[in-house]
């Protein structure tokens, strides 16, 4: 699970920050448990249905077609629409009602935004749109969702009527059921075309730029590792459509769901980049009986970086906007951890 000199440093500053929220939950009367509220059991109830029907979709539908020959031809039509002619649920009333939960919030989550400094302006999205890169992507990347993409208090801080969450084009687009509650959720699928049309309208859109490679970096006990090396086409994008990237980073995301305990890791590495698939644990029982991820998670959100738009950047322009963006992202990690509860936390970029 990867080494430095203390081994597991990362693991046991996660429970040490966890420790801390629910002492510090409690001292304010609130108990360590889903139903202290019924706006938290809620929350945590929408939550885990929605994570445990991700898990879960792929499999199930596979199953069921396999055993009901008449479901065959259901699915084949639901596919057809679904993925050929591209036909989705509309965004409706179920992401204000998910933005009103507060999922983070009710669950001693935090948001922190980082204020603007000297030539920079705050983020405001009402005068236009801003592309938020986060990191890391975890098993479920819960902080970023709860924190910023489904939270009326965010909304407020940005000045968004709404931020759109870009995802990997299977779990929108393929699986069955879970799709059709993503999409209702005005997530999309996470295709240049997509973001630049959504950004080129004017509207805000967040993308975990690690996607599924860096699902199964996560879960190590040691050192932070971050999918970024390799990763241009959020930049590309960004600069086509003139969009400003913020830099946006989530503590005790990776270790959320606990240690990946798979062995083999590199060899899971590899396999994971060939096919675009996280050969790592997938559990689905995580706090308190649910699919919910453990501890804190604290969202960092930093200033946003400027580019000049171009519709056909080089190779080189694009390379020059990575790389500052990669010097922003790591600078925020090291300013915050600390506050945070990781100090001697280590982060790599592979």
């Amino acid at each position: 699970m990867g080494s430095n000199a203390q081994r597991g440093a990362l693991w046991r500053e996660h429970r040490a920050v966890e420790a801390a929220t629910i002492a510090a939950m409690r001292a304010r009367g609130v108990r360590d448990v889903p139903w202290s509220s019924a706006k938290r059991m809620l929350a945590v109830l929408c939550v885990s249905a929605i994570y445990t029907s991700w898990i879960l979709s792929p499999v199930v539908s596979a199953v069921a077609v396999i055993l009901i020959p008449s479901l065959r031809a259901y699915v084949g039509c639901y596919l057809f629409a679904s993925y050929a002619l591209g036909v989705r649920v509309p965004m409706n009333g179920l992401y204000k009602f998910f933005c009103g939960l507060e999922c983070g919030e009710e669950n001693g989550w935090e948001l922190v935004v980082e204020d603007a400094t000297a030539g920079e302006k705050e983020i405001d999205c009402s005068k236009r749109a801003y592309l938020f890169a986060a990191h890391p992507h975890g098993l479920f990347a819960s902080g970023c969702v709860g924190n910023i993409v489904l939270s009326d208090a965010a909304l407020r801080r940005f000045r968004a009527r709404h931020v759109r969450f870009f995802i990997n084009n299977l779990l929108i687009s393929v699986f069955p059921i879970i799709k059709d509650v993503l999409s209702s959720l005005g997530f999309l699928p996470c295709t240049a075309k997509m973001m630049r049309r959504v950004l080129g309208r004017g509207e805000t859109g967040m993308i975990v730029v690690g996607g599924v490679q860096e699902v199964v970096l996560t879960g190590n006990v040691d050192v932070e590792e971050l999918y970024l090396k390799n990763c241009f086409g959020f930049v590309k994008v960004a600069i086509q459509v003139g969009t400003p990237l913020v830099p946006v980073y989530t503590f005790g995301e990776s270790l959320a769901t606990g240690p990946d305990w798979v062995p083999f890791r590199e060899i899971r590495k590899r396999l994971s980049y060939k096919f675009v698939f996280p050969f790592r644990s997938l559990g689905i029982v995580h706090r308190w009986g649910f699919c919910f991820p453990r501890g804190k998670l604290t969202t960092v959100v930093g200033p946003p970086i400027e580019v000049k738009q171009n519709d056909r950047p080089s190779r080189e322009e694009v390379a020059a906007v990575h790389a500052q963006y990669c010097k922003s992202l790591l600078a925020l990690i090291e300013r915050n951890k600390a506050a945070a509860g990781y100090p001697t936390q280590v982060t790599r970029l592979v």
